[in-house]
């Protein structure tokens, strides 16, 4: 949900689009993390290094966007944003050990970094947006217990 609100407050500003390449890019990106997941899921690999690659890459994302906050790092962030989260969200429903400490990060770490560094969002936007952090942080510690029952 939190997602929702940068994404129209890109919508508001006229940020959210971009060069044609940004969508296919963020696309690659996820497909290849999605490789890198899948590669460390069953065994006894440690969920370190999938969990590493998600929270780097939206890292850099942001990084990107704060570098070039109305260009393409802006629209990569914008698209890539929900494509972590969304990739992270079916890690939560299959009880993936990677995607609980990349959920926790995209709650009160990445949310609220990019709309300190997204400063062409209205107060308003800001506001709802923390609001909606706080909300996802206390549902993802509700379910904390349920996460790591056994199956």
């Amino acid at each position: 949900m939190d997602r929702l609100g940068l994404l129209a407050g890109a919508i508001q500003f006229g940020t959210f689009g971009g060069p044609v390449w940004v969508i296919p890019l963020a696309g690659l990106v996820a497909a290849g993390l999605a490789v890198v997941t899948a590669a460390a899921e069953g065994g006894p690999r440690s969920p370190v290094v999938p969990a590493s690659a998600w929270i780097v890459s939206v890292l850099l994302g942001i990084v990107w966007a704060r570098l070039d906050p109305l260009g393409p790092g802006h629209a990569f962030l914008s698209g890539y944003a929900a494509i972590a989260a969304f990739g992270t969200g079916i890690g939560i429903l299959r009880r993936q050990l990677w995607a609980w400490p990349v959920a926790l990060a995209s709650v009160v770490g990445f949310g609220p970094i990019v709309l300190v560094l997204a400063v062409q969002l209205s107060p308003a936007s800001i506001a709802a947006g923390f609001t909606l952090f706080v909300l996802d942080s206390v549902a993802l510690l509700a379910i904390h217990r349920s996460y790591f029952e056994p199956r």
